[in-house]
């Protein structure tokens, strides 16, 4: 019994060890993107959230030669090949079985990448509700895709990831009526955990939504680097 709380104790004091110095270097990356002037956006949500479609619906707001973009997924490089067909420069990672993206990974892409120029820097995270929620990689702010498909129950069900969130897009809003989606509940609910954060809706029929969304990144990045 002794053995086993000693087991516990030491597992314990690793895991304290290791998000140490995940915070540390997610400090460090966050220094460094501030010094160079390069704004960094956690991006995050479910597989098939639109995430990618988001920083598409960017690019005719911001330049795709200020872009980077560091791409997080279990497996395969589509998504970074769908950026690089918007000319937007894209680092791969993959996890291989891992839920969500850590500072360590994204320091690495950071010394690799050629960011000089840039002033934009999107980590898309691997997809996934839970796992990248509260996990610090270096970014300036934190944004959520969330579609109408997914249901009005999310902020809900998984309040952890809408309540650190600096901006939050309903994605795929043209679907709203065909999937019974209940806006009003949603906002409601995202509310209850957080109060700050800018809401926005966005469809990739019409490009035009994803304005309000370049606004307010470019806005930010204005007020805090200059």
């Amino acid at each position: 019994m002794q053995d086993k709380k000693q087991k516990e104790k030491e597992i314990i004091r690793l895991q304290e060890s290791v998000n140490r110095e995940n915070d540390e270097t997610a400090e460090k990356t966050n220094r460094f993107l501030t010094g160079e002037k390069i704004f960094c956006i956690n991006l995050m949500g479910s597989p098939g959230s639109g995430k990618t479609a988001f920083i598409e619906g960017l690019t005719p707001y911001i330049k795709p030669s200020e872009m980077a973009v560091i791409q997080g997924d279990l497996e395969s490089d589509i998504d970074k090949k769908r950026l690089q067909k918007k000319k937007i420069l894209a680092y791969q990672i993959n996890t291989h079985g891992g839920c969500h993206l850590n500072a360590f990974m994204v320091a690495d892409a950071v010394r690799k990448l050629k960011l000089r120029g840039k002033k934009y820097l999107v980590i898309e995270n691997v997809g996934n509700l839970v796992c990248p929620a509260g996990i610090p990689l270096g970014q300036h702010i934190n944004a959520l895709v969330s579609s109408t498909a997914e249901g009005t129950d999310k902020p809900r069900k998984y309040d952890i990831m809408f309540m650190d969130a600096d901006l939050i897009a309903i994605s795929k809003y043209d679907l709203r009526a065909a999937v019974g989606f209940r806006e009003r509940q949603y906002v409601k609910d995202i509310r209850r955990v957080n109060k700050k954060a800018q809401i926005i809706k966005t469809s990739i029929k019409d490009r035009k939504t994803f304005a309000s969304a370049a606004k307010y990144i470019i806005s930010t990045r204005n007020a805090l680097l200059g």
